[in-house]
């Protein structure tokens, strides 16, 4: 008996021994990343005009923002950081009412990460908020631009996103900005995109969300930004299927347009660029940055939604090829593959006012 109850003690010991392992390993990491927070663009030329205390929190910032996926992809809302503000409704800004104000024209700009502003300095530094400021600026009218993107975002779970939520907030013109998580997107997965997750991913999910543990996510993004300093190229990715990626692209728009002008909002279609679209002088950063993410191998097949552009301008209101944005920019835009600056965002933003505003006057007279 005896023996049988010393087993159980060198159990429980082995089995605290691990927690207290963990738990100190986990507050060192948590020390070690809160003073030293590898982000892959801290480095990068886009903030070399940025202090390094500022940078230190849009990295660690962008590392917290918690979103959900199920029963549609979202941001959890009410996350307030110090260079992120997510409202009541999960769009980052200030808080709006479920109702427009009299005589408000809504704009709300729709897309992944890049509208979602990872990397900017603030909510207001992002391209909806650019777009914000220069309706305030240049007009009379009384616009509200609402910054829709979402992490991780494409055309599937944005169309659901627009169906299921955004239209109860009376818009009057959708934006999107998108194309770059579509083409990263295989046909196979296309529709899981807020799915019901499994038990596992639940599990993990909670863990990732609670902030709790985070000595997973530290580590890996550790490791992603060690391969991008001293790995070539990442692995090459297979577009054999690129034909069915773009139908399902075009399919998921042409649906969502046909219904909004039924319901007499206006949809505006933007393709966006990446690093190496377009016809800019890349910078020596830009150049490592094309080679590592095989650029050479990936833009031909991004030249095919530009086709598929073409065809949704004439089912939405408006379709505009945003790849050569940058071409008479001589600075780093990019740093990483499609994600830029506040100063990116800034000439975006200007471009997509010029876009909509003749669609505004237009609806406002």
């Amino acid at each position: 008996m005896s023996a049988q109850v010393s087993y159980k003690k060198q159990i429980t010991f082995g089995i605290l021994l691990l927690i207290i392992i963990l738990l100190v390993f986990e507050g060192a990491l948590r020390i070690y990343d809160y003073y030293n927070p590898n982000c892959n663009f801290i480095s990068s030329d886009v903030y070399s005009d940025i202090d390094n205390e500022l940078k230190r929190w849009i990295c660690l910032d962008n590392d917290n923002v918690k979103w959900i996926d199920f029963p549609y992809l979202h941001l959890e809302p009410n996350q307030h950081l110090t260079t992120i503000n997510i409202n009541n409704d999960g769009f980052r800004g200030n808080d709006i009412s479920l109702e427009k104000s009299p005589n408000t024209y809504r704009i709300f700009v729709v897309g992944g990460s890049t509208t979602f502003g990872v990397g900017s300095s603030s909510d207001a530094t992002t391209i909806p908020g650019y777009l914000q400021n220069y309706f305030q600026e240049y007009t009379d009218l009384n616009v509200q631009v609402i910054n829709a993107g979402i992490p991780k975002a494409y055309s599937y779970t944005e169309t659901n996103y627009i169906k299921n939520i955004l239209f109860q907030y009376e818009p009057d013109l959708f934006i999107v900005y998108d194309g770059w998580n579509d083409l990263g997107r295989s046909s196979d997965s296309y529709f899981e995109g807020g799915g019901a997750p499994s038990l596992f991913e639940k599990i993990t999910r909670g863990l990732f969300n609670s902030g709790y543990y985070n000595t997973e996510k530290i580590l890996w993004k550790n490791y992603s930004n060690w391969r991008a300093t001293y790995v070539e190229h990442v692995k090459l990715i297979n577009f054999d299927d690129i034909d069915e990626r773009v139908n399902l692209w075009k399919n998921s728009w042409t649906e969502l347009c046909e219904l909004s002008t039924k319901k007499n909002v206006d949809v505006i279609i933007t393709l966006q660029p990446l690093v190496g679209t377009g016809n800019k002088e890349l910078t020596d950063e830009e150049i490592v940055t094309y080679k590592f993410y095989n650029q050479d191998h990936v833009l031909p097949n991004y030249e095919k939604y530009f086709i598929a552009l073409e065809d949704l301008g004439i089912v939405c209101s408006k379709s505009k090829d945003l790849r050569n944005i940058f071409d008479d920019r001589t600075e780093t835009i990019f740093f990483d593959k499609g994600h830029v600056g506040d100063l990116g965002n800034q000439i975006i933003a200007k471009e997509l006012f010029e876009l909509s505003l003749p669609i505004l006057k237009e609806k406002t007279q």
